[in-house]
């Protein structure tokens, strides 16, 4: 998991420069997931982020996440998960977003509820922004009035706002 592999920035290389708000879009943001459970919401996820350009094997995605997820639980705590998986298939940064206002039993490393998922397939040829994606994410979900203004926002376009405010 990125949080405990992920080398510090530099002093000139801070998470919050990396503009991920471009690799978010509207299409691939969930306002409330429909599943109940940790496994639902991960299918839902792969499947929307699965129809995007970046991804051409869907099923590769999907087996990458899953098998991620067995090894150690993506849910990071603070509400918050990031399943994210590399892939020749993948042929650019593709990021998800959804939301869930019930709470997703995740077994968190905080083990409370999961609210806010952020999904990322990546090239598997890119590890430095692969891990500047990673620490760019966390950087704007760590930050507990992002959490809230991503968990009140209305439309798809608000919830990336967050993140390209978060990114100024």
């Amino acid at each position: 998991c990125y949080a405990r592999n992920a080398p510090l920035p530099s002093r000139h290389e801070r998470p919050s420069d990396m503009d991920i708000h471009s690799m978010l879009d509207a299409k691939r943001i969930i306002l409330e997931l429909k599943g109940g459970t940790k496994q639902d919401v991960l299918l839902e996820m792969i499947d929307m982020l699965g129809k995007s350009e970046g991804v051409t094997d869907a099923n590769a995605l999907k087996k990458a996440i899953l098998d991620r997820e067995e090894i150690m639980s993506t849910g990071v705590g603070l509400t918050i998960a990031v399943p994210h998986a590399k892939l020749p298939s993948v042929k650019q940064f593709t990021l998800g977003l959804a939301r869930s206002t019930r709470g997703i039993a995740y077994d968190s490393l905080d083990g409370k509820p999961v609210s806010v998922i952020v999904m990322i397939a990546a090239p598997d040829n890119d590890q430095n922004t692969y891990l500047r994606v990673l620490a760019a994410a966390m950087h704007v979900l760590r930050n507990e009035q992002n959490r809230k203004a991503i968990l009140a926002s209305r439309s798809p376009e608000e919830v990336i706002a967050v993140f390209k405010k978060a990114a100024e």
